[in-house]
């Protein structure tokens, strides 16, 4: 009998993305599931069409899910698709008003990966989460339609080619947008690399300035598509950028990561996985990590100096590194 399984999810791309490594240890314990996902608006469009994910659904907490009137309208369309088991990921209590078997999170130590604490919901479960990672199953017209954007802007298959992500929707995350220029151009001059510069909606600006800097143009990438950006960072040889969704996207999609990180916590949001490097300058401000739930921002210094020292020579080394791993 087909088991069908939601599972709470998130509304921020990145945990979104961390979200998905529950799927697979769920597809092979429950060969017959069809599964769910419960999402925000901005995280559906990349997931909904995921060929892994049966199916996804939106939940507008700002919007049409707003208030208690918005939760009760919600939880009242999941009753009426008659749910077995629900995973509740984001630990919220309409999980519990869903009707459904319930696992949910433990209480308890929260300075872990996100993901270790998403695997251990199953675990309790007996459900064997062996190479469970997050992923993002991309299908052969995304894969085309990438390299028909990267063959259109001149990139052959042989040049080495670095996806950088400047952006980020905190100042403090930040790395200096000089930074990422020098680096860029260190790489290309050093070791013949192409750049793909992306950007979000909010930050074509910011793209454009690094791109005023750089001695080489890069390929500017202004998609707002989420599985095209997706499909671009997996032809990058090696990623970088701050603790954003993309870097996750980049993690799912089996791109070494180079991540910079700061005023958030790289233990429990840092790029999953062993083929990823973490970078910080070192420094302890006594204050950092102070995202999450600490006191975010309220140093009011507006950047933070533990990303903020990190060198140019520190990244380089970090590419070379991951490059010379794979």
């Amino acid at each position: 009998m087909l088991k069908k399984i939601l599972v709470f999810s998130f509304s921020f791309i990145g945990d979104a993305v961390l979200s998905t490594s529950v799927i697979q240890p769920l597809c092979r314990h429950f060969s017959d599931a069809h599964i769910t996902l419960l999402v925000g608006p901005r995280a559906f469009d990349l997931l909904a069409t995921d060929p892994n994910i049966d199916a996804a659904l939106v939940y507008d907490n700002q919007g049409e899910h707003a208030g208690w009137k918005g939760r009760l309208r919600l939880i009242k369309t999941l009753r009426l698709v008659k749910f077995d088991l629900v995973v509740n990921l984001r630990d919220s209590l309409m999980a519990r008003c869903v009707g459904a078997e319930y696992w949910g999170m433990m209480r308890g130590e929260s300075n872990r990966h996100a993901v270790t604490r998403y695997l251990e919901i199953l675990q309790r479960q007996g459900i064997d989460t062996t190479d469970a990672h997050p992923h993002l199953q991309l299908t052969e017209a995304e894969r085309a339609a990438a390299h028909r954007f990267l063959t259109k802007a001149g990139l052959t298959s042989e040049q080495l080619l670095i996806g950088i992500h400047p952006g980020g929707n905190w100042e403090y995350k930040l790395w200096d947008a000089k930074n990422y220029a020098q680096l860029a151009n260190a790489l290309c001059k050093e070791q013949k690399a192409s750049i793909l510069l992306f950007a979000g909606p909010n930050e074509r600006e910011l793209q454009a300035q690094v791109a005023k800097m750089m001695d080489t143009p890069p390929i500017l990438v202004k998609t707002e598509n989420l599985r095209h950006l997706a499909a671009l960072i997996s032809a990058c040889d090696v990623y970088v950028g701050n603790d954003t969704g993309p870097m996750h996207i980049a993690s799912a999609v089996d791109t070494p990561v180079v991540a910079l990180f700061g005023s958030t916590n790289h233990i429990r949001s840092g790029p999953y996985g062993e083929k990823h490097a973490v970078l910080q300058s070192g420094i302890n401000l006594g204050c950092n990590p102070c995202h999450p739930g600490r006191n975010p921002g309220g140093c009011g210094a507006g950047r933070c100096e533990v990303i903020a020292r990190i060198t140019v020579e520190q990244v380089l080394a970090a590419v070379g590194t991951l490059r010379a791993n794979t």
